[in-house]
């Protein structure tokens, strides 16, 4: 039986639960390899780093076999390449793992330091032609897809008072009902808070965390906010735009271009449009609109519903805490069984509400990327 047919017999029960095999993108948000791949890969960052190239490599590729998914490790093999003067072939392994997953893994290939020989080199063409190819791709996959924000991993806590960073591990992602399949969008060190999309779906304006402020007897407020554009269709990005101030309250919508309405710690309520890559005064801006704007405040995002547009694959979409208290995206539809998207440290349609007890929160390992040997 074809792809095609395939495609086709699963579009009839859809939404899907579980990812399609031999589709592209990833089974789950935040997936850890398998135990074998991440011993295999471990013992490749420890022969790496008594410079046994050669057996590093080995090891590496036994964790690609063990686990095909294992990106880390994809990357680590094309660093131990590169320490052999194996050039083309590094090259040829960063590409594939940018084909593979265009984010994050682009901006790794880049900023891998084993890697950076390649870019004084002929063989650094191979990467960028498939950084060039690998966006495009990536846009029209994600295009259709139902977009959230999402914790790859435990969020900081953040009860006490004072000054507090918020890392929060948040990115937006897509998930494509038809295959079940997740698409990573951003890759801002885990600092996206909230997001609104634009009528026509091809552009995405997110706000990028600073600092949470809360302070004895006074209404938490937010510092350091930034906002950022990203076009889908070619997965390229503005300049992050500073939000000056102290900030109570910011609603943001995309109406011909991104809207903001912030309130700053004195009450006081401002609007602005972005122009290019600076914010400009609006004194009218457009009416709330619950379905293409997001409120952020200083208890984060508050959970929403949403239902799907799609003609031939409708369902809804809510948000809810589960019994351990993480927020989890439900998916339903009349005579389905409801699941919630894969996403095990919590996920929300625009945005999270920020954590009150981190505790809760599965703890996992954090060697699994393996990001540089």
């Amino acid at each position: 039986m074809s792809l095609v047919l395939l495609l086709q017999l699963f579009a009839a029960v859809c939404p899907m639960k579980l990812a399609v095999p031999g589709t592209t993108g990833l089974a789950a948000v935040a997936r850890l390899p398998s135990a074998e791949a991440m011993r295999l890969n471990g013992e490749g960052k420890r022969l790496y780093r008594l410079e046994r190239w050669v057996e590093a490599q080995e090891r590496y590729r036994a964790a690609l076999a063990a686990d095909p998914d294992f990106l880390g490790a994809q990357l680590n093999l094309a660093c131990a390449l590169s320490r052999q003067s194996h050039y083309a072939e590094a090259a040829d392994e960063a590409a594939r793992l940018i084909r593979q997953a265009y984010v994050p893994w682009s901006r790794e290939v880049v900023e891998a330091a084993d890697l950076g020989i390649l870019q004084d080199r002929v063989d650094w063409a191979k990467i960028e032609t498939a950084r060039a190819q690998a966006a495009v791709a990536w846009g029209k996959r994600v295009h259709d897809g139902v977009l959230f924000v999402a914790r790859t991993k435990p969020p900081v806590n953040v009860d006490s008072e004072g000054v507090l960073v918020l890392g929060l591990a948040q990115e937006i992602f897509a998930w494509i009902p038809e295959t079940g399949r997740y698409f990573q969008l951003t890759a801002e060190d885990g600092r996206v808070l909230a997001f609104a999309r634009s009528a026509d779906g091809t552009r995405v304006a997110y706000l990028l965390a600073g600092k949470l402020v809360r302070l004895p007897g006074q209404a938490a407020s937010l510092r350091g906010l930034s906002v950022r554009v990203l076009d889908i269709p070619t997965m390229s990005q503005t300049k992050a735009v500073a939000i000056p101030g102290d900030i109570r309250r910011v609603r943001l919508c995309f109406a011909s271009r991104p809207e903001l309405s912030v309130t700053d710690s004195l009450g006081t309520t401002t609007g602005f449009r972005m122009a290019g890559d600076t914010l400009e005064p609006a004194t009218a801006i457009s009416p709330p609109a619950r379905e293409d704007s997001v409120v952020l405040s200083g208890l984060g995002v508050e959970a929403r519903n949403r239902r799907s547009g799609r003609t031939a694959c409708r369902f809804d979409l809510s948000a809810r805490k589960d019994a351990d208290g993480i927020w989890r995206i439900q998916v339903s539809r009349p005579g389905m069984i409801s699941f919630p998207l894969d996403a095990k440290y919590g996920a929300g349609l625009s945005g999270l509400p920020f954590p009150s007890d981190t505790s809760r929160h599965p703890r996992t390992a954090q060697a699994a990327g393996g990001n540089q040997p």
